[in-house]
């Protein structure tokens, strides 16, 4: 597939500088003005930078911004961001990763591959309690990873231990008798696979293979998702949803209490409205809004940190593959070569990002023969008429409710209307958003995938296998025999090289069958107020867990 540029660049160039640079002086006009009231309101405070509004009992409590309600706090069930950066503060797992996304022991104090290849032993930490002071038992691992498999949970996550022998029939319902995982001794868990499986130790470091107090979660039932209990650093204390989410320190967290006694998450799906909360001391750290991401860079507010960290994420465009016209891989291609990804990352993205070649993200593979969409309108409309699609191509687009992501929208509606496709934008507030995308109803969406382990297979196996459409991981339903058949193959190779090189042959299939438009990695950058110590960026969302994190605020 030969895709090259196109003409009219020069003219989409002029008109897109302009509307972006419009809606960025608007925002700058209104930080400004904010700006401007925050000295006196920072002196009245005592100034002590992030002593702004909290509750009683709060105080010395780090404040986080969420852009939107986590769906559950049951690991079993979490399938989005904030779910899983919540889970890596409130639960463990057997092993996890660190912040640079190395994979160490975590509840397992130490693990070892038996000579059959497929048997995992795994010896559990003497000191560990549940928050509750409930003593950590290997029954306690064993429950919570077979129900991650238990049909009545119906966990979405459940092909992560697919692999485990007798897995099928349990998840089916065929039988009650799990075989493959077991407690051979008071603190040891075992884990017998029906192959080898190159990343399995990476699945058991996910917020879903998390270990849970099988006797709260017996006597909770559902309401387990919204008073869990786990053995990480820190505790569910309230949750005002739609508003506010308290976490208090664990203090009986086998690593040791915190630094920080608490943590408050405020729901603020505004980018605007966290930034001027941030500047007024109401938060201690934002990732940095695009409205004001040029000002913070050049001369971020006094005392503010700013830290960068490129992102393990891909954000796209996914069709929905069993609707026409987004059957045929030609229409899917034609929106590819639609867009100009290096313009809107440099201007309307403020090079917060670099454009996708695929899904996945730099580093993870390199493929110098991937050949990426360029940019092509005339080839576009050429794909379209090819494929007999009446211009204009009328379609939906899906996408929730907050200003970048509309502001995005916006942008991919303008470009595709030059290649003769009219786009209507959708709106749906994050909890809405979720429920249709579950349920097919979108002709494209626009979404994010953040990884959660640092390996190619995790960008490729759960978005594009068939067996995981859906809630799954593979939202535009994309099906092709060939795809599945390499990453079914990759997933048994033990040899590094193998592993790649299938992985290659599926990414550059995905590009040509083009189930999404892929659009760009995002760089993290985010701003600390200057009584944060101790943080870093890690690799991963999930595990992000606050560790070693302190604040040191003036006058308190």
């Amino acid at each position: 597939m030969v895709l090259a540029p196109g003409h009219g660049c020069k003219l989409i160039l002029l008109q897109f500088t302009e509307l972006a640079g419009r809606r960025v002086n608007r925002a700058r006009r209104i930080l400004t003005w904010r700006r401007l009231k925050f000295p006196a309101a920072v002196l009245l405070l005592g100034l002590s930078f992030g002593c702004g509004p909290g509750e009683k009992g709060e105080e010395g409590y780090l404040r986080l911004r969420l852009a939107e309600d986590p769906t559950t706090l049951d690991p079993a069930l979490i399938v989005d961001v904030p779910g899983g950066a919540l889970a890596a503060k409130l639960f463990n797992g057997l092993v996890r990763f660190d912040r640079d996304g190395n994979l160490e022991p975590d509840l397992a104090e130490s693990w070892e591959v038996l000579s059959d290849g497929v048997t995992y032993r795994f010896r559990l930490r003497d000191n560990v309690r549940f928050s509750s002071g409930t003593p950590l038992e290997a029954e306690d691992a064993v429950f919570s990873l077979r129900r991650l498999l238990d049909p009545a949970v119906n966990s979405p996550r459940s092909w992560l231990l697919e692999s485990v022998r007798g897995a099928k029939e349990f998840a089916r319902g065929e039988t009650g008798d799990l075989p493959g995982i077991r407690a051979p001794a008071p603190r040891i868990v075992e884990i017998e696979l029906e192959a080898p499986l190159a990343v399995f130790l990476d699945y058991l470091a996910m917020p879903n293979a998390a270990v849970l107090p099988r006797a709260k979660v017996r006597e909770s039932g559902r309401e387990f998702a919204r008073r869990p209990e786990g053995t990480g650093p820190f505790r569910l204390r309230s949750w005002r949803h739609g508003d506010r989410l308290v976490l208090e320190r664990n203090e009986n967290y086998f690593r040791g209490p915190s630094c920080l006694p608490g943590v408050v998450y405020r729901v603020i799906p505004e980018d605007l409205t966290a930034a001027t909360e941030f500047e007024a001391g109401n938060l201690d750290v934002i990732e940095i809004p695009r409205g004001v991401f040029e000002s913070y860079i050049s001369a971020p507010p006094p005392g503010v940190r700013v830290e960068s960290r490129p992102g393990l994420n891909v954000y796209y465009a996914g069709f929905n593959c069993s609707r026409k016209p987004f059957d045929d891989p030609r229409v899917r291609q034609a929106l590819n070569l639609a867009l100009d990804r290096e313009l809107i990352c440099r201007n309307f993205l403020s090079a917060r990002a670099v454009p996708a070649r695929g899904p996945v993200p730099p580093g993870l593979l390199d493929d110098p023969e991937l050949e990426p969409y360029g940019y092509s309108p005339l080839q576009a409309r050429r794909l379209l008429e090819e494929a007999g699609t009446a211009l204009p191509l009328r379609a939906r687009l899906l996408v929730a409710a907050e200003r970048e992501n509309v502001g995005v929208a916006e942008v991919l509606q303008d470009y595709w209307k030059r290649a003769g496709i009219e786009v209507e934008i959708a709106q749906r507030e994050w909890s809405a958003f979720k429920e249709q995308l579950n349920e097919g109803d979108f002709d494209i969406f626009y979404l994010s995938w953040w990884g959660d382990y640092p390996d190619a297979e995790n960008f490729l196996y759960p978005t594009f296998f068939s067996g995981n459409r859906g809630a799954g991981g593979n939202r535009s339903l994309f099906a092709d025999g060939e795809t599945d058949r390499l990453l079914s193959a990759a997933l048994v190779r033990a040899d590094r090289e193998g592993r790649g090189e299938l992985y290659r042959l599926a990414q550059r299939r995905v590009v040509e069958l083009a189930p999404w438009v892929f659009l760009w990695h995002r760089k993290i950058y985010l701003a600390l107020g200057p009584a944060v110590s101790g943080y870093r960026i890690p690799l991963l969302y999930s595990a992000d867990n606050l560790e070693g994190v302190s604040l040191s605020r003036e006058g308190k």
